[in-house]
């Protein structure tokens, strides 16, 4: 498992992208922050295959932008936590097959691995209830702040929605596309409807 030291201080500048939900509003407070550098514009429709690195590192943390604030379907995600190796879901019967997944851990390997900066810290033997414990604990940030969730999911791949300044704001376990999902990912994700 690999996962960033999201804090209180994180889930509070992510939120306060939905005060001024424009391109202007949005790129202001990402420099007010330190996650944008001042007077260079972003690269927006990027989507996962182009994140947006912010802090010391250039593979440290990371945002994923999708089509600039104003437009419809508009998103910034911060990825904060990959699981090696992937559930193996059964497309017909949406289980988790236990043995599946073992086996193809022991015939792949965290190849990925030098892809990640220091910062994401890492537990290369955690067991996966340590990765719901890590969605548990963002709920949790995120709760702190928004209060309990509009909206939740369970199973195999949970999902909260908060609604907030006509965005959805949501909390994700899913395939990690980056990787073509060779690990699964926790994201936090603000989303206009």
């Amino acid at each position: 498992m690999k996962k960033l030291p999201v804090s209180p201080a994180e889930i509070r500048v992510l939120l306060s992208l939905t005060s001024d939900w424009t391109r202007e509003g949005v790129e202001k407070a990402l420099v007010e922050a330190g996650w944008a550098p001042d007077g260079k514009p972003l690269e927006w429709s990027a989507g996962a295959s182009a994140p947006h690195f912010f802090g010391d590192e250039d593979n440290g943390w990371r945002l994923e932008l999708g089509d600039e604030p104003g437009v419809a379907g508009a998103f910034v995600r911060l990825p904060c936590a990959l699981f090696w190796p992937a559930l193996d879901l059964d497309e017909d019967t949406d289980d988790y097959d236990d043995e599946d997944a073992f086996s193809a851990q022991e015939e792949e390997v965290d190849d990925l691995d030098d892809e990640y900066a220091d910062v994401w810290e890492r537990d290369p033997d955690a067991e996966r209830d340590a990765f719901d414990d890590e969605f548990a604990r963002l709920s949790n940030l995120l709760r702190a702040e928004l209060g309990d969730p509009d909206k939740r999911t369970e199973g195999l791949e949970p999902e909260e929605t908060w609604h907030r300044d006509g965005l959805e704001i949501h909390l994700e376990m899913t395939d990690d596309i980056n990787s073509y999902s060779q690990y699964d990912l926790i994201a936090i994700q603000l989303r206009a409807p």
